[in-house]
């Protein structure tokens, strides 16, 4: 019985320093944690996304239903150049990239917004896959079509691509004000339907407080887990990001469904990182959107190394980036 066909769960870049008297190096790449052994190619690109054929990849290695492989190419010295770089890509043909669930947030309107007598919702989905999606948008139980804008990103890790999609709802500060008005955003996917909801209660918001927890004792080497603690809100709806040095995070974290308390609400976020990089100083910050934050700021973050911890309060507009497997002139990069 054949095994079940799974992806690289790694892919390493590589660099010969030193060039040979010829004035060529070695520039591999590495893909490791795939099966079957013949069902991962690769290739191989310019900085222009020009197609490169003058590669060698070598038969898979491995046991276990884990196998790892390696191509690498040759290129002068001279045109080495951080601003140019190769690109390598490693893809399973044989693994269709598996269903991944979103998870979804609800942003209420601000008091800013209500004064200008509109209401704006963000419904944000994110890290899904496969692409085909769809948001559905409700008040009061009826669906809405109109006012409403859609925007999409990606972000590629090895073979496969995440998604993340925003939808923005506008109705009249007067439609939401109504007595126990509710907006339910509901996110349609192949691996799985997501709602949220929120609803208007006419309490004056209150804003967050965020604390930033650092990581228990640990072994050196073992992962650790960063807590990022929101409480004392109103209303519960919360949006809570993480950043490495001021980069969207490329690990998976968690966070709780509020939690309410003397009619206020809390939440936990959970971030798992390396020892490594909590040790070289990476900077590790928790953002926290609510309505009742500054209209000036959006945004919370509180942030924290290994070795000092400091809060901050600033704008930050999200992006998601794609993430490509970039050569630079020397050594290698890990993804």
């Amino acid at each position: 019985v054949q095994s079940e066909s799974s992806p690289p769960t790694s892919i390493f870049a590589m660099s010969q320093c030193t060039p040979d008297s010829t004035g060529y190096v070695t520039i591999g790449c590495m893909a490791r944690g795939f099966s079957p052994a013949d069902s991962l190619t690769f290739k191989w690109t310019d900085y222009n996304t020009k197609e490169l054929s003058d590669f060698v990849q070598y038969p898979a290695f491995g046991s276990g239903g884990e196998y790892t492989k390696v191509s690498h190419m040759r290129v002068r010295k001279s045109e080495l150049d951080p601003q140019k770089p190769y690109n390598c890509e490693a893809s399973n043909s044989k693994a269709p990239p598996p269903d991944v669930r979103a998870t979804v947030y609800l942003t209420a309107p601000t008091k800013m917004d209500l004064e200008n007598e509109t209401a704006t919702f963000m419904c944000l989905a994110q890290r899904f896959s496969p692409k085909s999606h769809t948001f559905k948008w409700f008040l009061d139980g009826n669906e809405l079509k109109k006012t409403i804008e859609n925007y999409d990103k990606s972000e590629k890790k090895g073979s496969v691509t995440e998604y993340s999609a925003t939808s923005i709802l506008q109705i009249s500060a007067e439609a939401w004000k109504k007595q126990t008005s509710k907006v339910k955003c509901e996110f349609v996917h192949k691996a799985g339907n997501e709602e949220r909801e929120a609803e208007y209660a006419g309490k004056k918001p209150k804003k967050p407080t965020v604390f930033v927890l650092a990581p228990p004792e640990h072994k050196k080497g073992e992962p650790m887990t960063l807590t990022c603690y929101v409480k004392d809100f109103y209303p519960k709806e919360v949006f809570v990001s993480w950043l490495a040095d001021d980069e969207p995070v490329t690990s998976k974290y968690s966070t709780s469904l509020p939690i309410q308390k003397d009619q206020t609400f809390s939440v936990y976020s959970q971030l798992t990182v390396n020892d490594s990089k909590w040790t070289n100083g990476t900077v590790f910050s928790c953002v926290v959107y609510h309505e009742a934050i500054d209209e000036k700021m959006r945004v919370l973050t509180r942030s924290i190394t290994d070795n000092i911890e400091k809060s901050i309060v600033y704008v930050i507009y999200m992006s998601i980036f794609v993430i490509v497997l970039v050569f630079n002139v020397c050594g290698f990069l890990l993804l």
